[in-house]
């Protein structure tokens, strides 16, 4: 992977976000993007879905997908930590028919401080799902493209 330029000036200075761990990598996020992170519970089976879709929880009396990132991105099944997690990611869209997903993580998010200097964008091959991959002091990381996600759910998504 080689690394690309810098973001465009149009990225505020500092933006607060999560790093998610996952079973391959970390997801980076906005802050706003993560309504709660709850612990790991057994899904609601929903049946003729692809392997990514887990089942489906119930969080604040609404029905969520979970889904495992790892998987919708082409990787195998794994088991999940000791220090698995469950993080509710708003799709970015509050007003249509998902408003809310859940995503498997393999530990507790952490928190950074993202600036245009610390951030570069990574040439790299994006899977389903993925917006784009960068390298953050370092660190390499995923950045998701939530309404592709969403999407992605409402199509396997059972009536309710």
């Amino acid at each position: 992977m080689s690394e690309v330029e810098a973001l465009p000036l149009d990225v505020p200075q500092e933006v607060s976000s999560l790093l998610l761990p996952l079973q391959q990598g970390q997801m980076l996020v906005p802050v706003e993007s993560l309504s709660e992170v709850i612990a790991v519970q057994v899904p609601m089976a929903v049946y003729d879905v692809p392997e990514w879709y887990l089942g489906d929880l119930i969080w604040r009396e609404q029905r969520l997908p979970l889904l495992s990132f790892d998987v919708m991105r082409g990787e195998a099944l794994g088991g999940t930590s000791d220090n698995a997690r469950i993080a509710v990611l708003s799709s970015g869209n509050p007003d249509g028919d998902l408003p809310y997903f859940a995503l498997i993580l393999q530990g507790t998010p952490r928190l950074v401080r993202v600036t245009q200097e610390e951030l570069v964008l990574r040439e790299q091959t994006l899977s389903p799902g993925e917006l784009m991959h960068v390298a953050l002091l370092g660190e390499e990381a995923v950045i998701p493209d939530l309404q592709s996600v969403e999407r992605a759910c409402l199509r396997y998504r059972e009536s309710e």
